[in-house]
């Protein structure tokens, strides 16, 4: 669903959204969903650490839900997806983290200590960005 919606959002401020999931049955269905937007969504096909590792350009926002939060390297992948894109976030970048709690609490930690704050949360997300 999370992809339906922000390619809209890239359709609607002339932007681009770069997308990737582990298992081709999901980027199978989120192409059917955002059809009407093709023409801004790019899929990949990779484990999310080895794509943002690779990933070339800016990232303008940055949203993290891979891996549910009850599986056992959850919060070390999203560690690590962090840890592979922080060079590409910007002042005004934002980073939205899913799954609230043990998943996300050594990413928040490490992005504090890169220059970033939370600037909203909810029970179950994170909002951050540069100070």
């Amino acid at each position: 669903m999370s992809t339906l919606m922000f390619s809209e959002y890239a359709h609607l401020v002339k932007g681009h959204l770069y997308t990737c999931d582990i298992n081709q049955k999901n980027i199978n269905n989120a192409k059917k969903f955002t059809k009407r937007f093709k023409d801004k969504v790019t899929f990949y096909l990779d484990d999310s650490v080895l794509f943002l590792k690779n990933f070339d350009k800016k990232i303008d926002f940055l949203f993290l839900d891979s891996l549910d939060g009850q599986h056992p390297n959850a919060a070390e992948h999203q560690l690590n997806e962090i840890k592979n894109s922080i060079n590409r976030l910007h002042n005004r970048s934002l980073v939205l983290l899913d799954d609230k709690g043990i998943k996300t609490n050594l990413s928040a930690k490490y992005m504090v200590n890169h220059g970033f704050k939370i600037i909203n949360e909810t029970n179950e997300q994170l909002l951050l960005a540069f100070r």
